[in-house]
């Protein structure tokens, strides 16, 4: 696994995280590692086989854990542990220009959207008309993306 394809599971791990309700605060971590990660010019696969994960800026024994489980399956248990309370399909969402974590989570949340299909299928019916802070300029944006 690249450094920049960790990077991007990091970053879909906060989002995920957000999605199924962990404090921002504590998902913002995730963010800011992968920052470094994309940066370096080291492969955090040589830092992971020598156990130098403790090297990147903001990583602890946990978050040193969440990598390797990463790096190895493609999955950390962070992950499994919130797919009990939003499956991994809703990252889908954020995929969509303009429509972030919190959205997404208010998707989820309020609507019961857990796919861009499912979102496609809400805008159909027009679900969203006169729903606060959803706006015609954003129900355009949604459309165009998942048409």
């Amino acid at each position: 696994m690249t450094n920049q394809e960790l990077a991007q599971k990091l970053k879909d791990l906060r989002d995920f995280l957000i999605i199924a309700g962990y404090p921002e605060g504590h998902a913002t971590r995730y963010t800011h590692i992968a920052r470094h990660i994309e940066k370096m010019a080291e492969p955090v696969t040589d830092l992971a086989a020598e156990g130098r994960l403790a090297e990147i800026p903001g990583v602890g024994a946990l978050v040193k854990q969440y990598i390797k489980e990463i790096l190895e399956t493609g999955v950390s248990s962070k992950q499994t542990e919130f797919e009990k309370d939003a499956p991994i399909s809703v990252l889908e969402l954020v995929r969509i220009p303009g429509l972030g974590a919190k959205t997404a989570r208010r998707l989820y949340q309020e609507f019961g959207i857990t796919s861009q299909a499912d979102l496609k299928t809400a805008l159909a019916a027009d679900v969203f008309i006169d729903v606060a802070g959803i706006g015609p300029k954003t129900l355009a944006t949604w459309r165009a993306s998942v048409s």
